[in-house]
């Protein structure tokens, strides 16, 4: 009887070929073990510490941004080469951030910076760029942190009284209507003269004089629109002045008694309000 063994060899060489046809054919074109050079590149990271000149515990809100810089010209705005965040409760604190070394050419200056925000404000920011990778420098960094500005909180009121006042100095160039009226029962008449000052977007401030039968004055009034809408309206009587002032949502934001911030009563405002609408549909309709 001829022996088996030859037959069998023969048959496990011709299997474990078929096997390594299938693994190639079902392998992902391009796939294969990992380079030593792509290990390299996919672990290429700089490392270091960002801190202040004192350690400084952070709300649980607060984000720390590092970032590589392309500093290479030294005119105009770094090129950012890649950046990271994290969260971070206290300084110093550690960090890694990771790059592509393809993008790091010898020739190049290359710096991190670093910034920690808290509730939208830049809680802290770099003294300096520090130098990293190239031209000498290495790829571990301490990063020096300085107090940030703090975010400013404006106050709408001051910003009324503001763009107020710059208004005001600005009615010469707007266009100027002017008119009369009585107003009152036939007893208790009262005379009105008024001016107007308006652009395209319609009347924006009227002015209005009241005097009694005999011509004396009785009260003057100032009524500022803006879209349309009330803005800031004054009045001067009896030797007292009220001004009340409105927001971009229609909220009274200022409330003025003889230039000080002051109690104006819900009756005085309705009715200021009132005659500042029919001052303003008055001038609106003499310029048609």
């Amino acid at each position: 009887m001829r022996s088996l063994l030859p037959l069998a060899l023969a048959a496990a060489i011709s299997l474990a070929a078929c096997g390594n046809q299938q693994q190639s054919a079902s392998a992902p074109a391009g796939a294969g073990a990992a380079t030593p050079a792509a290990t390299a590149q996919a672990e290429a990271t700089i490392t270091g510490t960002v801190g202040s000149d004192q350690a400084v515990a952070l709300g649980a809100n607060a984000q720390l941004t590092v970032r590589l810089l392309d500093v290479t010209k030294t005119d105009g705005e770094p090129i950012v080469v890649t950046e990271q965040t994290y969260a971070v409760t206290q300084l110093p604190s550690e960090f890694s951030l990771a790059y592509d070394p393809a993008r790091i050419e010898g020739f190049r200056a290359f710096a991190v910076d670093a910034r920690v925000m808290e509730q939208g404000a830049a809680r802290f920011v770099s003294t300096a760029r520090v130098p990293v990778l190239t031209q000498g420098a290495g790829e571990r960094v301490a990063i020096q942190l300085a107090a940030g500005v703090t975010q400013v909180v404006r106050d709408p009121v001051a910003d009324l009284v503001k763009e107020y006042t710059d208004f005001e100095s600005r009615l010469g160039g707007f266009k100027r209507y002017t008119g009369d009226r009585i107003v009152g029962p036939e007893n208790n008449q009262v005379a009105i003269g008024w001016d107007a000052f308006g652009d395209d977007d319609g009347i924006r401030m009227v002015r209005e004089r009241t005097s009694n039968a005999d011509g004396v004055p009785l009260s003057s009034s100032q009524y500022a629109f803006r879209d349309g809408k009330p803005w800031v309206f004054t009045r001067e009587a009896g030797g007292s002045k009220i001004r009340i002032g409105w927001d971009k949502d229609g909220q009274v934001i200022l409330k003025l008694r003889d230039g000080m911030p002051g109690e104006v009563s819900d009756a005085e405002i309705a009715d200021l309000t009132k005659a500042g609408r029919e001052a303003g549909e008055i001038a609106t309709a003499s310029r048609r």
